[in-house]
């Protein structure tokens, strides 16, 4: 997707994503204590008061960014509050847990949609980079000639994305990642300017990606967006 110059990314924490995350972390700690893998206290949902915590934390730093430090500790505390209650138990039925995942999933995927907001025309380009790893992996390469930005999706999954045979016909281009519980690694061409605005929250967007020096003003761009939730993502040469 094209990005105007200076122009600011819209903030990815919507209300309906938070909830669609929280309900995937939740059917995710019921399907643990299903296989003994965490035990959850005996009164599991009094238990979760520690998310209220994760919650206000993550509004906060939705809405007031500029306060990350109070958010990041309104977050931390809550997952150590949190962590603290697990124990091991019996084992139970996985189905119930599996359900409040696949909800959790279609509510964040429904919840990005909106918020990503492409335009039909975009989407359907070959020139739009699409990926998704649900509970898996995807490797792709980038050929266009013309390359037009793009989304990433990895839940509880991995990806690859090379762009070094890509070519950017405009002065900038984004490229929108959404990862929890997984991460990956994206390949930039040299003579690209990299521009890293997605946030990490108990993860890491680590830039390895050395730009070659260069006055040219028309030196194209990539504005990579998003949100890391649990994992991370390497963007190098």
């Amino acid at each position: 997707m094209s990005v105007e110059p200076g122009t600011t990314p819209p903030k990815v924490l919507s209300t309906r994503l938070i909830i669609g995350i929280v309900l995937i972390v939740l059917g995710g700690l019921l399907a643990l204590d299903s296989l003994n893998l965490v035990i959850l206290p005996p009164h599991f949902f009094i238990s979760l008061w520690p998310l209220i915590l994760v919650v206000i934390g993550i509004i906060k730093l939705r809405r007031q960014p500029e306060k990350r430090v109070g958010a990041y500790a309104l977050i931390i505390l809550g997952a150590l509050f949190l962590l603290g209650r697990f124990s091991h138990e019996g084992l139970s039925d996985l189905v119930g847990p599996l359900i409040l995942v696949a909800i959790g999933i279609f509510v964040v995927l429904g919840a990005l949609k909106r918020h990503r907001g492409v335009p039909p025309e975009l989407k359907h380009s070959e020139d739009f980079l699409q990926g998704t790893a649900i509970l898996s992996g995807f490797k792709q390469r980038v050929t266009s000639a013309a390359f037009k930005g793009g989304e990433v999706t990895a839940i509880m999954g991995g990806f690859e994305v090379d762009l070094r045979p890509a070519c950017i016909a405009q002065e900038s281009v984004r490229l929108d990642i959404f990862a929890l519980f997984g991460g990956g690694e994206i390949r930039v061409p040299e003579g690209w300017n990299v521009v890293i605005q997605a946030t990490a929250i108990a993860g890491g967007v680590d830039n390895k990606f050395v730009p070659t020096p260069s006055c040219d003003p028309s030196q194209p761009r990539l504005l990579i967006t998003g949100l890391v939730l649990f994992g991370g993502i390497e963007v190098k040469g």
